[in-house]
């Protein structure tokens, strides 16, 4: 009976939701005559779902997603299965959500006991390093258009060799292709410099699913390149593809911690020499990697949330070779630990501190390395 009251009051309720955020269409006077009939339908009978979806479809043809998106939800109450108005429900709510821009700058200081990750003749250093996001959403027609825009840049205080920064963009539409998954195609491009000179340009393609499971945001994103190096690279050009993906469970222990597992591969097919260390985690040297990493979070006060996990990485070179002849294969473990207090420089800026060591076994005792990474950093969002 309750439900039946509230389908009512909602179908009473679409009448004056035919204003902001409507897209503009040119209707036909049989369509208003034919929405005029849908809608006394609905009124004879609220929980009548063919009625319903019947309006609701009419009301999406003519331009008027709010009245939709009420008739939708009225349907849900009765009928929570209804495949076609899931579908709808996420549909417009996407359409009607307003143009959006998110500004995330991370700026700090860090120590590395062996930037160069060599196995003898250690050189550590301090570095300064920032990052800056902007993720952008935007309504083109009856399409949510996503554009991402990254930045960063490291300086180390004794090895400018590793000083790199980095500029890049994708952008491609948001897809909801069922209920809870959305689809975000994207392509772009970027480029680099290396110890003050050009690096490389390169192009991606690539493809994001993401959607809400369990109460938690969950991703897949796979994507391959091609880069093109400078001169005076001792990497040639070549493609790359890799994948990853995101799986988080909240509320495992308390209700304000999450469990997050992030398996990923990649698959590279640069030529060139490993001579240590990239500005990122794609070195030259033909190889195929993959492995994976957990991570466990909890906010143990308003103000502060902790954070722990280990990454274990294999790499199997094609082109390298140990001293004893067999290809070379690498296995990176890295423990991690974070500490963020929240809000501690202002209702929309964090300071974390971040721990990280990477401890490199290979088949080639060479290529053994240690290396203690440690941070402190201010993330701002506007």
């Amino acid at each position: 009976m309750k439900r039946r009251l509230l389908a009512a009051a909602l179908a009473t309720m679409t009448v004056a939701l035919s204003g902001g955020g409507s897209v503009v269409h040119a209707v036909e006077p049989a369509q208003v005559e034919a929405l005029g009939q849908a809608y006394e339908r609905v009124l004879a009978d609220p929980t009548d779902t063919a009625a319903n979806m019947e309006y609701a479809r009419l009301a999406e043809a003519v331009g008027q997603p709010r009245k939709a998106l009420a008739t939708y939800e009225r349907v849900l109450l009765y009928d929570p299965r209804n495949g076609e108005a899931l579908a709808a429900l996420v549909r417009i709510r996407h359409l009607l959500q307003p143009d959006k821009t998110l500004i995330t700058f991370d700026t700090g200081f860090g120590y590395e006991s062996n930037p160069l990750q060599r196995n003898t003749d250690l050189e550590s250093s301090l570095k300064a390093y920032a990052n800056a996001r902007v993720e952008d959403e935007r309504r083109f027609g009856d399409t949510r258009w996503r554009t991402l825009i990254t930045g960063n840049a490291e300086y180390f205080s004794d090895i400018s060799e590793l000083d790199y920064a980095y500029l890049g963009a994708v952008t491609g539409p948001l897809l909801d292709v069922a209920p809870r998954l959305t689809i975000n195609p994207f392509a772009g491009g970027g480029v680099s410099a290396l110890d003050n000179e050009y690096y490389y340009s390169e192009a991606i393609a690539g493809m994001q699913f993401e959607g809400y499971l369990q109460g938690a945001y969950q991703l897949m994103r796979v994507r391959a390149g091609y880069r093109n190096f400078g001169d005076q690279s001792v990497s040639t050009d070549g493609f790359y593809a890799d994948a990853v993906a995101r799986w988080a469970i909240p509320a495992v222990v308390t209700l304000d911690d999450v469990f997050v597992i992030t398996p990923h591969a990649r698959w590279s097919g640069i030529d060139g020499i490993d001579i240590g260390p990239g500005p990122d985690d794609i070195k030259p040297g033909n190889y195929v990697s993959w492995g994976g990493r957990v991570e466990y979070f909890t906010k143990v006060a308003d103000w502060l949330t902790l954070g722990g996990g280990v990454d274990v990485t294999q790499t199997l070179y094609r082109n390298l070779f140990a001293p004893d002849g067999s290809k070379r294969d690498d296995v990176m473990i890295e423990p991690l630990a974070s500490a963020v207090f929240n809000r501690a420089l202002g209702m929309q800026t964090d300071l974390a501190l971040d721990y990280r060591f990477q401890w490199n076994q290979s088949n080639d005792a060479s290529r053994d390395f240690e290396n203690h990474i440690l941070s402190a950093r201010v993330v701002t969002r506007f």
